[in-house]
């Protein structure tokens, strides 16, 4: 039981992050979490491998995700700003503080992001935040997908394709170089 808490204390907010992108819905990640984690416990009988957990856990957290929207899909609209901010702190970048145009600037950047990873394809979106959000690697990745390695790899890519294209489009002329003054 103890070993299986640590388990949770690791992973929970992880799965819980990565469920909340999966489906918009702050209360169908939190009930999905919780249900990932009571299957988990039931079934830790059937891990093959310790060093297999992370993706083990993946893995059951996206076919519950499967298993609740099978007839219809999650809602894919914007997050909430707050809900975005207590469920993605753990994946903030710290940057020092420069003054209230930056800031305002960077929050506005960060919410375009948030968007164009909401907006993408479920296929492209789990892959997605699997790989840059929560910094997986296309072995990991392809365990928990039950995919191919070149399939992951080629999904990943297209991914990081569109969030660029949007973003590039988003910066317009600014993009890459700074403000000349």
């Amino acid at each position: 039981m103890e070993a299986f808490r640590e388990i949770y204390e690791i992973f929970g907010e992880r799965i819980l992050n990565y469920i909340y992108r999966m489906t918009g819905s702050r209360e169908d990640a939190q009930d999905l979490t919780q249900d990932t984690f009571v299957l988990a416990f039931r079934k830790l009988a059937t891990l093959k491998e310790n060093s297999k957990v992370q993706s083990w856990l993946y893995r059951i957290a996206q076919n519950n995700v499967f298993q609740k929207y099978r007839s219809k899909p999650p809602p894919t609209e914007s997050i909430d700003e707050k809900d975005a901010q207590e469920l993605s702190e753990s994946q903030a970048v710290e940057t020092p503080r420069k003054d209230p145009e930056q800031s305002v600037l960077r929050s506005e950047l960060e919410e375009k992001v948030e968007e164009v990873i909401n907006s993408l394809p479920q296929k492209y979106r789990r892959v997605f935040v699997l790989s840059a959000i929560h910094k997986l690697s296309y072995q990991e990745i392809s365990e928990i997908m039950d995919r191919s390695l070149a399939s992951v790899k080629s999904d990943i890519h297209r991914a990081r394709v569109v969030v660029r294209d949007q973003i590039k489009e988003y910066l317009g002329d600014n993009y890459g170089m700074s403000n000349p003054l």
